[in-house]
Protein backbone atom coordinates (compact mmCIF):
# COMPACT_ATOMS: atom_id res chain seq x y z
CA UNK A 1 0.00 0.00 0.00
CA UNK A 2 2.71 2.74 1.05
CA UNK A 3 4.85 1.55 -1.87
CA UNK A 4 1.90 2.12 -4.17
CA UNK A 5 1.20 5.37 -2.87
CA UNK A 6 4.75 6.74 -3.15
CA UNK A 7 4.72 5.63 -6.59
CA UNK A 8 1.52 7.43 -7.25
CA UNK A 9 2.82 11.10 -5.55
CA UNK A 10 6.35 10.59 -7.40
CA UNK A 11 4.13 10.95 -10.45
CA UNK A 12 1.64 13.30 -9.52
CA UNK A 13 4.99 15.15 -8.87
CA UNK A 14 6.20 14.26 -11.89
CA UNK A 15 3.24 15.19 -13.84
CA UNK A 16 2.52 18.48 -12.18
CA UNK A 17 5.67 19.57 -12.61
CA UNK A 18 5.95 19.09 -15.93
CA UNK A 19 2.49 20.97 -16.80
CA UNK A 20 3.44 24.10 -14.62
CA UNK A 21 6.25 24.44 -17.09
CA UNK A 22 3.64 24.29 -19.97
CA UNK A 23 2.10 27.26 -21.51
CA UNK A 24 -1.10 28.36 -20.45
CA UNK A 25 -3.09 26.43 -23.13
CA UNK A 26 -1.18 23.37 -22.60
CA UNK A 27 -2.26 23.54 -18.98
CA UNK A 28 -6.17 24.54 -19.31
CA UNK A 29 -5.96 21.24 -21.83
CA UNK A 30 -3.99 18.93 -19.64
CA UNK A 31 -5.33 19.60 -16.53
CA UNK A 32 -8.67 20.66 -16.62
CA UNK A 33 -9.74 19.06 -20.26
CA UNK A 34 -10.49 22.15 -21.61
CA UNK A 35 -9.35 22.33 -25.42
CA UNK A 36 -7.76 25.79 -26.48
CA UNK A 37 -7.70 27.60 -29.96
CA UNK A 38 -3.48 26.22 -29.87
CA UNK A 39 -3.85 23.26 -29.15
CA UNK A 40 -7.28 22.81 -31.44
CA UNK A 41 -6.42 24.68 -34.16
CA UNK A 42 -3.44 23.27 -36.65
CA UNK A 43 -0.67 25.92 -35.70
CA UNK A 44 -0.09 25.84 -31.88
CA UNK A 45 3.14 27.16 -32.05
CA UNK A 46 1.94 30.69 -33.54
CA UNK A 47 0.66 32.97 -31.15
CA UNK A 48 0.48 37.27 -31.26
CA UNK A 49 3.13 37.73 -28.40
CA UNK A 50 5.61 36.00 -30.12
CA UNK A 51 5.10 35.99 -33.97
CA UNK A 52 3.06 39.28 -34.39
CA UNK A 53 5.17 42.62 -34.94
CA UNK A 54 3.73 46.31 -34.94
CA UNK A 55 4.04 47.42 -38.82
CA UNK A 56 6.27 50.07 -38.05
CA UNK A 57 9.21 48.15 -36.50
CA UNK A 58 8.80 45.66 -39.83
CA UNK A 59 12.12 46.17 -41.90
CA UNK A 60 11.93 45.50 -45.03
CA UNK A 61 14.72 46.75 -46.66
CA UNK A 62 17.73 44.13 -48.65
CA UNK A 63 14.85 40.72 -47.89
CA UNK A 64 13.76 38.90 -51.21
CA UNK A 65 9.91 39.76 -51.38
CA UNK A 66 7.24 37.51 -53.26
CA UNK A 67 3.46 37.61 -53.74
CA UNK A 68 0.62 34.92 -53.72
CA UNK A 69 -2.77 35.41 -54.92
CA UNK A 70 -5.50 32.65 -54.38
CA UNK A 71 -8.19 33.40 -56.97
CA UNK A 72 -11.89 32.91 -56.58
CA UNK A 73 -15.44 32.36 -57.90
CA UNK A 74 -17.65 35.82 -56.19
CA UNK A 75 -15.00 36.22 -53.14
CA UNK A 76 -12.50 38.43 -53.11
CA UNK A 77 -9.33 37.20 -54.45
CA UNK A 78 -7.22 36.82 -50.97
CA UNK A 79 -3.23 38.03 -51.36
CA UNK A 80 -0.27 38.36 -49.43
CA UNK A 81 2.97 39.73 -49.72
CA UNK A 82 6.18 37.94 -47.70
CA UNK A 83 9.60 39.27 -47.25
CA UNK A 84 12.62 36.52 -46.43
CA UNK A 85 15.67 37.59 -45.28
CA UNK A 86 18.88 35.71 -45.41
CA UNK A 87 18.23 33.16 -42.34
CA UNK A 88 15.28 32.62 -44.02
CA UNK A 89 13.05 33.99 -41.30
CA UNK A 90 9.66 35.33 -43.05
CA UNK A 91 8.29 38.52 -42.74
CA UNK A 92 4.37 38.49 -43.60
CA UNK A 93 4.04 42.53 -44.50
CA UNK A 94 0.56 42.79 -46.17
CA UNK A 95 -2.87 41.26 -47.20
CA UNK A 96 -5.61 42.21 -48.90
CA UNK A 97 -8.31 42.04 -48.60
CA UNK A 98 -7.25 43.84 -44.90
CA UNK A 99 -9.02 45.00 -42.07
CA UNK A 100 -10.28 48.21 -43.78
CA UNK A 101 -12.09 45.98 -46.28
CA UNK A 102 -13.42 43.66 -43.30
CA UNK A 103 -12.56 41.04 -41.46
CA UNK A 104 -12.21 37.56 -43.80
CA UNK A 105 -14.59 35.13 -41.64
CA UNK A 106 -16.99 35.82 -38.92
CA UNK A 107 -18.48 33.93 -36.12
CA UNK A 108 -22.62 32.89 -36.55
CA UNK A 109 -24.44 30.31 -35.30
CA UNK A 110 -21.79 28.65 -33.64
CA UNK A 111 -19.23 28.65 -36.96
CA UNK A 112 -17.21 30.68 -39.02
CA UNK A 113 -19.30 31.87 -41.81
CA UNK A 114 -17.40 34.20 -44.74
CA UNK A 115 -17.36 37.45 -43.45
CA UNK A 116 -17.92 41.09 -45.12
CA UNK A 117 -14.33 41.08 -46.53
CA UNK A 118 -14.70 37.90 -48.47
CA UNK A 119 -18.00 39.40 -50.00
CA UNK A 120 -16.68 40.07 -53.86
CA UNK A 121 -16.36 43.61 -54.88
CA UNK A 122 -17.18 42.80 -58.35
CA UNK A 123 -13.31 43.13 -59.64
CA UNK A 124 -12.35 41.98 -63.25
CA UNK A 125 -8.82 41.28 -63.95
CA UNK A 126 -8.01 44.96 -65.13
CA UNK A 127 -9.22 45.91 -61.03
CA UNK A 128 -6.84 43.72 -59.53
CA UNK A 129 -4.17 44.24 -61.28
CA UNK A 130 -4.37 47.97 -61.06
CA UNK A 131 -5.03 47.57 -56.95
CA UNK A 132 -1.70 45.42 -56.58
CA UNK A 133 0.29 47.74 -58.71
CA UNK A 134 -1.27 50.81 -56.21
CA UNK A 135 -0.15 48.56 -53.24
CA UNK A 136 2.63 47.78 -54.24
CA UNK A 137 3.87 51.29 -55.52
CA UNK A 138 3.68 52.72 -51.88
CA UNK A 139 6.11 51.32 -50.89
CA UNK A 140 8.29 50.82 -54.13
CA UNK A 141 7.88 47.17 -53.67
CA UNK A 142 10.18 44.96 -56.01
CA UNK A 143 8.78 41.59 -56.07
CA UNK A 144 10.90 38.80 -57.06
CA UNK A 145 8.08 36.16 -57.34
CA UNK A 146 4.66 35.72 -57.99
CA UNK A 147 2.90 32.63 -57.52
CA UNK A 148 -1.20 31.28 -57.24
CA UNK A 149 -3.18 28.85 -56.77
CA UNK A 150 -2.20 26.19 -59.35
CA UNK A 151 -5.99 24.66 -60.01
CA UNK A 152 -7.91 27.71 -60.34
CA UNK A 153 -5.51 29.66 -61.85
CA UNK A 154 -5.03 27.98 -64.88
CA UNK A 155 -8.10 26.83 -65.47
CA UNK A 156 -9.23 27.29 -68.84
CA UNK A 157 -12.77 29.52 -69.62
CA UNK A 158 -13.64 30.96 -73.13
CA UNK A 159 -13.46 34.23 -73.74
CA UNK A 160 -14.67 36.42 -77.03
CA UNK A 161 -11.06 35.52 -77.93
CA UNK A 162 -10.76 32.24 -77.55
CA UNK A 163 -9.75 29.69 -74.34
CA UNK A 164 -8.18 31.65 -71.70
CA UNK A 165 -6.74 31.31 -68.03
CA UNK A 166 -6.40 34.03 -65.35
CA UNK A 167 -2.85 33.47 -65.54
CA UNK A 168 -2.83 34.20 -69.09
CA UNK A 169 -5.00 37.04 -68.80
CA UNK A 170 -2.88 38.56 -65.35
CA UNK A 171 0.15 38.49 -67.90
CA UNK A 172 -1.88 40.30 -70.34
CA UNK A 173 -2.66 42.88 -68.29
CA UNK A 174 1.41 42.92 -66.83
CA UNK A 175 1.67 40.84 -64.45
CA UNK A 176 3.31 37.42 -64.66
CA UNK A 177 2.38 34.73 -62.04
CA UNK A 178 3.46 31.22 -61.69
CA UNK A 179 1.30 28.38 -60.54
CA UNK A 180 2.60 27.22 -56.89
CA UNK A 181 3.51 23.43 -56.93
CA UNK A 182 0.30 21.28 -56.33
CA UNK A 183 1.30 19.25 -53.49
CA UNK A 184 -1.18 17.86 -50.57
CA UNK A 185 -2.36 20.34 -48.30
CA UNK A 186 -1.14 18.61 -45.17
CA UNK A 187 2.52 19.23 -46.71
CA UNK A 188 2.09 22.69 -46.92
CA UNK A 189 0.45 23.12 -43.17
CA UNK A 190 3.52 21.08 -42.36
CA UNK A 191 5.91 23.53 -43.85
CA UNK A 192 4.31 26.29 -41.88
CA UNK A 193 4.53 24.29 -38.98
CA UNK A 194 7.85 23.82 -39.14
CA UNK A 195 8.53 27.17 -39.80
CA UNK A 196 6.81 28.04 -36.63
CA UNK A 197 8.86 25.62 -34.15
CA UNK A 198 11.06 26.81 -31.47
CA UNK A 199 11.30 25.30 -28.00
CA UNK A 200 8.60 27.11 -26.13
CA UNK A 201 10.08 25.81 -22.76
CA UNK A 202 13.07 28.08 -23.20
CA UNK A 203 13.79 31.61 -23.82
CA UNK A 204 13.66 33.53 -27.42
CA UNK A 205 17.34 34.02 -28.66
CA UNK A 206 18.76 34.20 -31.99
CA UNK A 207 18.90 30.40 -32.29
CA UNK A 208 15.81 29.30 -30.52
CA UNK A 209 13.05 30.85 -32.36
CA UNK A 210 10.22 30.67 -35.04
CA UNK A 211 10.94 31.92 -38.36
CA UNK A 212 7.80 32.86 -39.37
CA UNK A 213 6.64 36.97 -38.42
CA UNK A 214 3.52 38.89 -39.61
CA UNK A 215 2.98 42.47 -39.49
CA UNK A 216 -0.14 43.44 -37.29
CA UNK A 217 -1.82 45.07 -39.88
CA UNK A 218 -2.70 41.68 -41.33
CA UNK A 219 -5.46 40.50 -39.18
CA UNK A 220 -7.22 38.71 -41.56
CA UNK A 221 -4.11 36.15 -41.47
CA UNK A 222 -3.24 36.49 -38.13
CA UNK A 223 -7.22 34.98 -36.84
CA UNK A 224 -6.61 32.50 -39.67
CA UNK A 225 -3.45 30.79 -38.16
CA UNK A 226 -5.40 30.90 -35.01
CA UNK A 227 -8.87 29.28 -36.14
CA UNK A 228 -8.16 27.32 -39.03
CA UNK A 229 -8.47 23.78 -37.98
CA UNK A 230 -8.61 21.89 -41.43
CA UNK A 231 -11.94 20.14 -40.38
CA UNK A 232 -13.89 21.47 -42.75
CA UNK A 233 -12.62 21.17 -45.82
CA UNK A 234 -12.59 23.45 -48.72
CA UNK A 235 -15.25 25.36 -47.15
CA UNK A 236 -13.74 25.85 -44.20
CA UNK A 237 -14.23 29.73 -44.23
CA UNK A 238 -10.44 30.91 -42.93
CA UNK A 239 -9.15 28.90 -45.38
CA UNK A 240 -8.22 31.34 -47.96
CA UNK A 241 -5.79 33.19 -46.07
CA UNK A 242 -4.09 30.02 -45.04
CA UNK A 243 -3.51 29.18 -48.71
CA UNK A 244 -1.59 31.57 -49.72
CA UNK A 245 1.05 31.38 -46.95
CA UNK A 246 0.63 27.55 -47.60
CA UNK A 247 1.51 27.96 -51.46
CA UNK A 248 4.80 30.03 -50.59
CA UNK A 249 6.19 27.36 -48.22
CA UNK A 250 5.82 24.43 -50.61
CA UNK A 251 7.34 26.31 -53.69
CA UNK A 252 11.26 26.69 -52.30
CA UNK A 253 11.00 30.13 -51.78
CA UNK A 254 14.39 31.96 -50.16
CA UNK A 255 16.36 34.91 -49.66
CA UNK A 256 18.05 35.80 -52.83
CA UNK A 257 20.65 38.22 -52.86
CA UNK A 258 20.46 40.79 -54.62
CA UNK A 259 23.44 40.78 -57.22
CA UNK A 260 21.48 37.11 -57.73
CA UNK A 261 18.08 38.49 -59.12
CA UNK A 262 19.77 38.15 -62.43
CA UNK A 263 21.25 34.73 -62.19
CA UNK A 264 19.03 32.84 -60.60
CA UNK A 265 15.62 31.46 -61.26
CA UNK A 266 15.77 32.95 -65.12
CA UNK A 267 12.77 30.99 -66.31
CA UNK A 268 10.49 32.29 -63.96
CA UNK A 269 9.77 35.38 -64.84
CA UNK A 270 10.08 37.88 -61.67
CA UNK A 271 8.72 40.85 -61.62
Amino acid sequence: FFSSRRRHTRYWRDWSSDVCSSDLAEILTRAYGIATKSVSTKFPNFSREVNVIPHEKLDLGGKTKYMILDPAGRKNWFMAWVAIDPSDTWYVYREWPDANVGDWAKWHGGKWIGGEGAKGLGYGIKDYVELITSLESETQDTIFERLIDPRLGAAKYQTQNGASSIMEDLEDAGLVFLPAPGIDIEDGLQALQTKMAYNRKNPIDSINRPHFYISDRCQNIISALQEYTAEGGQDEAWKDPIDVIRYLAVSGAEYISPDGFKTLRPSKGGY
